[in-house]
């Protein structure tokens, strides 16, 4: 959280000073101006937690997951991919 927010709070206040300053020091204050300001803000740190939560993700997982029992054994650790693996095959670029 404190990531996404800092990420917000920087993201936000360049886009803040680039779009939407003139307007502060002209214009009188409006619920249309504080709704701008507020998605400036808002919509970094969405765009971040989301970025966060999908790389989080594992790879070929459902988003909903059975309940696990109990007595059920752990998931065993998903396999690294092999560095043979795609382009990282030798004659790759000679395709």
């Amino acid at each position: 959280m404190a990531q996404t927010t800092t990420a917000a709070l920087i993201v936000g206040s360049t886009l803040f000073m680039v779009n939407l300053y003139a307007q502060v020091r002209e214009g009188p204050f409006t619920w249309a101006f504080a709704a701008r300001t507020a998605l400036t803000f808002l919509v970094p740190w969405l765009n971040a937690t989301m970025g966060i939560a999908i790389g989080l993700r594992r790879p070929g997982a459902s988003a909903r997951r059975p309940a696990r029992s109990s007595t059920a054994a752990a998931d065993p650790e998903p396999a690294s991919p092999s560095p043979q693996a795609g382009c990282l095959q030798p004659g790759f670029l000679e395709r």
